[in-house]
């Protein structure tokens, strides 16, 4: 297929069928969810829906400096809102076609912000008219275009609730639990309602990290005192994860729920056999504070667990990249993830210009890996998948209740 160019974006698929696990393409803002909210919260949030919400880490693009002038990212690309309009979900075939990616899972912007926020009934009613949202607007599984339930963890109960309602719909691919702000962290059984409703309904679980920080607001994340983004950003996505895949590993989520699956987005790939080899060593040695677990932590992420690979790490020497594809079995667990239309995200070409992946390991972590873990054809096939190769339009309606 080689290279397309619109709008000065470069994106090379070299013929693969892209799955994108992780975007945010309409960039949805809380104004968007206002009249799917219930009363009083409608009202409340109508009035000052800037304040209902944490605000995020600042500005992104470093003063204009960072330049993505495809993207009408609100207040920081004003020139380009003027010439496009702003990114709506109207809008959601273009981007796709233009980043050559034939299916999506649409993951809401703001509510990722949602772990600074301790108010359980305003958390469930936020999650409820996000997804109605999402089902009445934005949805259209013909066209690749799909999403997930954010249950909200502050009401677990409230958030079984939710994925009971909507589970079924064929647009709902997974759960997403955000990753930063939960506590105790969500391997606990408090948010066993939670899981039991995602495997019920066949839906994976994706651990969506965040910063875990303003730099306006204080707190006590546990990244607090940063002084700039850069470190806030680097460390925070990382950290997010890390904890809720200890907690969620070492209380044998796995065990007490044997036919889900984990995904973890927005923190690369280098962190997980790192974390995976700690939590061996300390298991081998106090294997008697997680009696779940009937394997070693690192046999578990070997099993069911899946990694979107936004931000990819570039290292200098393509060769520690390519030693973390071994250690983790990439081919078989990395799912490609853009993260557009934030400052760092990544197209497909991430993945096809890896030459140490084989075109049978490019195409699994560009969309097969993907079809094997969200269940898309819960509604049947549907006509985006004409672009899939033969190997892949062959996996069965329901590919999601399957293994890896």
């Amino acid at each position: 297929m080689g290279l397309r160019c619109q709008e000065d974006v470069l994106v090379s698929r070299d013929g693969y069928a892209v799955i994108d696990v992780d975007a945010h393409f309409a960039l949805e803002r809380l104004n968007n969810l206002i009249k799917y909210l219930d009363e009083p919260w409608r009202t409340r949030v109508a009035a000052e829906p800037g304040l209902m919400l944490p605000l995020s880490l600042g500005d992104r693009m470093v003063g204009g400096r960072i330049r993505r002038d495809d993207i009408p990212y609100p207040r920081q690309n004003e020139a380009v809102i003027a010439r496009t309009g702003p990114m709506t979900p109207a809008k959601i075939p273009g981007v796709m076609e233009r980043l050559g990616i034939d299916a999506s899972i649409q993951i809401n912007n703001a509510l990722l912000l949602m772990g600074h926020l301790s108010v359980r009934d305003l958390a469930v009613a936020l999650c409820s008219a996000y997804i109605n949202y999402m089902l009445a607007e934005v949805v259209d599984p013909a066209k690749g275009i799909y999403t997930c339930v954010v249950a909200p963890w502050q009401d677990p109960e409230e958030g079984a609730a939710i994925i009971h309602r909507v589970g079924a719909h064929p647009a709902v691919v997974g759960v997403c639990l955000t990753s930063a702000g939960a506590n105790p962290p969500l391997g606990d059984i408090r948010y066993n309602p939670v899981y039991a409703a995602a495997q019920d309904h066949d839906l994976p679980i994706v651990y969506h990290s965040a910063p875990g920080v303003t730099l306006t607001e204080g707190g006590s994340g546990y990244v607090d005192g940063f002084q700039r983004l850069i470190e806030a950003h680097s460390l925070g996505f990382l950290l997010s994860n890390q904890i809720q895949l200890t907690s969620v590993i070492l209380q044998g989520v796995p065990e007490r729920y044997p036919k889900l699956k984990f995904v973890f987005q927005e923190s690369g790939v280098f962190w997980a056999p790192a974390l995976a080899y700690r939590l061996d060593g300390y298991y081998l040695k106090r294997g008697s504070e997680a009696p779940l677990l009937k394997a070693l932590p690192s046999e578990y992420l070997l099993d069911r667990f899946y990694f979107g690979t936004q931000p990819i790490e570039e290292p200098k020497n393509p060769r520690h990249l390519e030693a973390i594809f071994s250690m983790m079995n990439g081919a078989e667990h990395f799912m490609f993830a853009s993260d557009y239309p934030h400052f760092d995200y990544d197209d497909a070409s991430a993945i096809t210009t890896l030459s140490f992946l084989s075109p049978q390991a490019k195409a699994n972590v560009l969309a097969g890996n993907a079809m094997r873990v969200f269940n898309f054809r819960k509604g049947g096939t549907q006509q985006w998948e004409s672009t899939l190769s033969r190997e892949l339009a062959t996996f069965p309606t329901g590919v999601g209740s399957s293994s890896s």
